[in-house]
């Protein structure tokens, strides 16, 4: 199957979890797939055709539709994209099973944290905290954000200003930590001003990030 979404995609919510449709096209009657459209317009025109209420959820990377598809249950075995909410037309919409989504079409993906994350440029460089290595020598921390709110907040407290630049996924994300690398040592998550110090709760190393967490892993996604 050629992949042929772009993010970001659509759930629709429904009775505590999210739509599905029985798969008519197998011999397992209580097979199901999950409904995942690909415009927000196509989401909201499958609620209004049954009677759903309520607003779509938007996944925005390979990370967030990885994370739901291992967390399915049975009888919910594969997705179907785009399906229309007749049933007499459903059996020509394009279905996947989820163990062929997750090996052949998503990469996995370990970010500490969801995308997009921000980091703040300034006139000179990036903003950034000091902190000390296990040997007490001063190092440059960047500082990565998990929202636009937060970086608000931190410019406000520390009297500063500059630019949010996001980072989409996990390809980004170690783009950017291989070319600052040489500039600092280690990346602070939501650092904070408290009692006029510049913090932060959770600090990770950048030879750290690159060796371990920021790996895409799993087989190269089929598009042919």
């Amino acid at each position: 199957m050629t992949r042929h979404w772009e993010y970001p995609i659509y759930l629709i919510k429904h009775g505590g979890g999210y739509a599905s449709i029985v798969d008519s096209t197998v011999d397992e009657p209580s097979k199901q797939s999950l409904v995942v459209c690909c415009e927000e317009e196509a989401a909201i025109g499958f609620m209004a055709a049954c009677g759903i209420m309520g607003v779509p959820r938007e996944l925005n990377n390979d990370r967030e539709f990885g994370w739901l598809l291992q967390r399915l249950q049975t009888p919910v075995k594969g997705v179907v994209f785009d399906p229309s909410a007749s049933v007499e037309e459903q059996d020509s919409a394009c279905r996947i099973s989820v163990p062929e989504l997750l090996e052949k079409h998503l990469v996995a993906d370990n970010s500490p944290w969801n995308y997009p994350v921000y980091v703040v440029a300034q006139d000179e460089g990036f903003v950034s905290i000091d902190a000390a290595d296990s040997d007490g020598r001063t190092m440059n921390v960047i500082g990565f954000f998990a929202s636009e709110e937060r970086i608000e907040t931190y410019l406000e407290a520390v009297g500063e200003t500059g630019t949010a630049c996001a980072m989409a996924n996990i390809e980004e994300a170690r783009s950017f930590l291989k070319g600052i690398a040489s500039q600092a040592a280690a990346i602070a998550i939501n650092p904070t001003v408290a009692d006029g110090q510049r913090t932060a709760k959770h600090c990770l190393a950048i030879e750290t990030l690159l060796e371990k967490y920021l790996v895409p892993e799993g087989k190269p996604r089929v598009d042919e």
